[in-house]
């Protein structure tokens, strides 16, 4: 397995130095598996200042949220009665109803409670259950009304730093019968390699990754964790692999509670880092001459100070190349050791 990188090395005379000559090394790295390419930046790299979001902006945020208590029964849509007859779906305080501007054939949101505003030291494992369980339900639920409906993904943007449109915590589920741009690469690549070596990538992936040690973080049960070798997010990426099981159906609560721990982890990580926002997406689904491990991606999302700038810009967008100022092997050694329990 090839973990292919290139180092550049550019010249120039700096004006902040007298114009003296300066040279800066940058990497250029291509994902084993999907040839994503993402460029490291790590002299970029700056500790963030500590930034808490204004009272007056969240209060301010409450007015009119539909997902707050009083509000969610009447001001979000519900299922039609032939999926869901009892309308909005719930387990513990968590509640499932269908996206009032859907942008896949079933897409929903899974509100974790009834606050409307948790920071990352406040998602005791009962509320990060109830959300992804009840996201868990609706999916298991419709694959078995529609076999079809192969290829899911439980998806959180933590924050409008990270695209999230309100403060309130909350999920959003994507089941269709194709997967996504993202989610179909993958499979791809994980055909491909099982033609070209007749063995299982995710296998040798994770077998290689705890063989080299660099960016191998640790393991809850049977939920493992890895910094991406070529992540897709300016601040790193941390890869969840749930190890030989292939579809939602197989996970107990006993992996997602193993899940939600070094998420936790994760959290207390960001917290500690100033870091305020993330996105996660957990991926489902395989295709019948190619199957998948469950697996996800957890990416850190920043505005750059100091006009709040987005982390995304035209090499991302435009180009499909991510600009990371992170290495990766730095990302494991600082997360590992809330993993070494």
């Amino acid at each position: 397995m090839e973990f292919h990188r290139k180092q550049r090395q550019v010249s120039f005379l700096d004006s902040a130095d007298g114009f003296t000559k300066k040279e800066l090394l940058f990497e250029v790295r291509t994902d084993p598996l999907t040839a994503h390419r993402s460029r490291i930046l790590s002299y970029r790299r700056r500790i963030l200042p500590e930034i808490k979001i204004a009272s007056e902006i969240l209060e301010a945020s409450k007015a009119g949220c539909p997902f707050c208590s009083g509000q969610i029964l009447s001001s979000t849509p519900k299922f039609i009665p032939s999926f869901a007859p009892e309308g909005k779906m719930s387990r513990g305080r968590a509640v499932l109803f269908p996206n009032s501007f859907p942008y896949a054939l079933h897409n929903w949101v899974a509100v974790f409670s009834g606050d409307h505003f948790l920071s990352l030291d406040r998602f005791p494992v009962e509320i990060l259950r109830d959300g992804f369980l009840i996201a868990r339900d609706g999916i298991v639920r419709l694959t078995k009304m529609d076999p079809r409906m192969k290829y899911a993904s439980i998806n959180w943007n933590y924050l409008p730093q990270a695209g999230g449109g309100l403060f309130h915590p909350h999920l959003q589920v994507v089941v269709e019968e194709g997967p996504t741009v993202s989610h179909g690469e993958v499979l791809e690549g994980l055909k491909r390699y099982q033609i070209e070596n007749t063995s299982t990538y995710w296998q040798d992936y994770l077998s290689e990754e705890m063989k080299r040690g660099e960016r191998y973080i640790g393991h809850y049960g049977d939920v493992h964790f890895v910094s991406a070798f070529s992540p897709r997010g300016i601040l790193g990426e941390v890869d969840i692999l749930f190890r030989d099981h292939m579809n939602i159906e197989e996970l107990e609560e006993e992996n997602w509670l193993h899940f939600f721990e070094g998420l936790s982890k994760i959290f207390h990580y960001l917290q500690e880092k100033h870091i305020l926002s993330f996105n996660l997406s957990l991926f489902f689904g395989g295709k019948d001459d190619c199957s998948s491990w469950v697996y996800g991606r957890l990416c850190p999302r920043m505005t750059l100070p100091p006009w709040n700038t987005s982390d995304i810009n035209y090499f991302e967008k435009l180009h499909g190349e991510v600009i990371c100022v992170v290495l990766p092997e730095e990302l494991c050694k600082e997360l590992r050791p809330l993993f070494s329990n």
